[in-house]
């Protein structure tokens, strides 16, 4: 949307009407993008914004479109609107008054609405115009309807989705589907079930499957003494994806090497099982059997981590081998050094320990590949839909029960969905019709238009009950219809 410099500047006056007020955050918003902008009063009172500014509108601005102006300071406020032009400048005045402000509407903007019905603002048209402030109010309340009709929320929260943890969902038995609550879902973080009957207390295990790194590149690895680590790429000698790491030992300072990783975001490694594919051409190379071997961390830094030691027995010859740390692990082998988060971990290790110091190994005879969290082959989901199914072998509920399996999850879009606005826009403007004929406490027959005005509501709700059925969860259609393997 284009458009020409145009200095919008608002002056803000006290209660008084008289006195400016300094350093206050003013609003301004452009009704056809729904698009926002702040800025403070100066010494002057005024707050000036130039609408052909992407940093004020990104999506720039045309002559006819209706601009919204706000301030909410300590308890006051003071909104208004006006239609801007393409004449270089707009000047306006705001008087606080005690008021609680409306944020803006979701699913869509005031001046869809407008478009939509063909009717003017109050300002335009005093007898029969709607205050876009009005819109706003009643448009909040029809997309909360809206969300509790659908069970869900349906626009991206302004880019950083909605978060839901630990929603809980019933296991029947032999249950291996299950259906997040809100949809779209854009991502989800921890996938748990309770692996205990539901009459012990509960032994949460998360299998959200989580790759850290795939080892497709040497990116912020690093080898301490003795160590080097190359790419390797050679199709028959990787495991997982394009590439896997040649971690080897190429002098006889020390008889071990760790080989690390700080990642770049953290991760919640709680009730998880962290794991790693480790090839060994000749496990001679190892530490004697009887001794740490291979030791695999994962924590916040080289002194705080949780450990898992090998001895070279249980490490395979000239084999792929998956060496795995399970969170809050029983056995006596795991350990902890130093103090780690294990919500907030981004650093991953592998200790080898050699036969001697003088021990050394060829490129490609020792490897490192897929760095993960848990088992892809353990979940299939359907982001979409919400649907997700367990399918791996070890992940078998004991007994069926209540709560036996919750999720963290982001839900959203990354724009409205067309038929929710649609929906939106009718169910509000059902709103407002149904005031008026109530207002008018008259039949139809004795008011020339109203008949038809009543026939064209009643056509509003065939389509509101159109697009709330195939939007409403669950699902009407085969996806929810699918046969289940499993009986209640």
């Amino acid at each position: 949307m284009p458009g020409s410099p145009h200095v919008f500047g608002i002056i803000v006056h006290d209660t008084d009407g008289t006195t400016v007020m300094a350093d206050v955050r003013t609003t301004i918003r452009n009704e056809t993008s729904n698009e926002t902008k702040d800025l403070n009063t100066n010494s002057s009172g005024e707050a000036v914004f130039n609408l052909a500014n992407k940093s004020v509108f990104p999506s720039g601005w045309t002559p006819g479109d209706r601009i919204s102006y706000f301030v909410l300071y300590q308890g006051y406020e003071a909104k208004e609107s006006i239609i801007v032009q393409d004449t270089g400048g707009t000047q306006v005045t705001l008087t606080l008054v005690a008021a609680t402000i409306a944020p803006s509407l979701r699913y869509f903007t005031v001046q869809d609405f407008l478009d939509y019905f063909q009717v003017s603002v109050y300002d335009e048209d005093n007898a029969n115009g709607i205050k876009p402030q009005t819109i706003v109010k009643v448009g909040q309340m029809v997309e909360t309807r809206i969300d509790n009709l659908t069970y869900r929320k349906w626009d991206d929260n302004d880019g950083s989705y909605y978060s839901y943890s630990n929603e809980l969902h019933t296991v029947k038995s032999n249950q291996r589907i299950f259906w997040l609550k809100n949809t779209i879902v854009n991502s989800i973080s921890r996938f748990e079930v309770n692996v205990v009957l539901p009459s012990q207390a509960e032994e949460w295990r998360n299998i959200m499957y989580l790759s850290l790194d795939n080892c497709d590149a040497t990116t912020d690895w690093t080898a301490s003494t003795d160590g080097a680590i190359t790419l390797n790429t050679t199709n028959d000698e990787v495991n997982e994806g394009t590439g896997c790491l040649n971690i080897t030992k190429t002098g006889g300072t020390v008889d071990n090497v760790t080989f690390s990783k700080t990642l770049s975001e953290t991760f919640d490694f709680t009730r998880s099982d962290f794991k790693l594919d480790f090839y060994c051409e000749d496990i001679t190379e190892l530490k004697a059997t009887g001794s740490t071997a291979v030791e695999i961390r994962i924590g916040n830094d080289s002194s705080n981590y949780y450990s898992f030691v090998y001895d070279r027995t249980k490490i395979g010859a000239a084999a792929w081998s998956t060496l795995n740390l399970i969170f809050d692990s029983d056995s006596s082998d795991a350990s902890t050094t130093g103090t780690p988060n294990a919500t907030a971990c981004d650093y991953v290790a592998i200790k080898i320990t050699y036969a001697s110091s003088a021990t050394t190994v060829s490129v490609g005879d020792m490897r490192l590949d897929y760095v993960r969290f848990n088992n892809q082959e353990d979940l299939n989901i359907n982001l979409n839909t919400g649907r997700v199914e367990i399918t791996g072998a070890s992940t078998f509920f004991p007994a069926s029960g209540k709560d036996q399996v919750r999720s963290t999850y982001k839900q959203g879009t990354s724009s409205v969905d067309e038929d929710i606005k649609l929906l939106a826009i009718l169910m509000t403007g059902k709103s407002f019709a149904k005031r008026t004929l109530q207002r008018l406490n008259i039949s139809a027959s004795e008011v020339e238009g109203l008949s038809s005005a009543i026939q064209n509501l009643a056509v509003d709700d065939m389509e509101i009950k159109s697009i709330l059925q195939t939007k409403s969860f669950p699902p009407i259609g085969n996806i929810w219809k699918e046969k289940s393997e499993y009986n209640g």
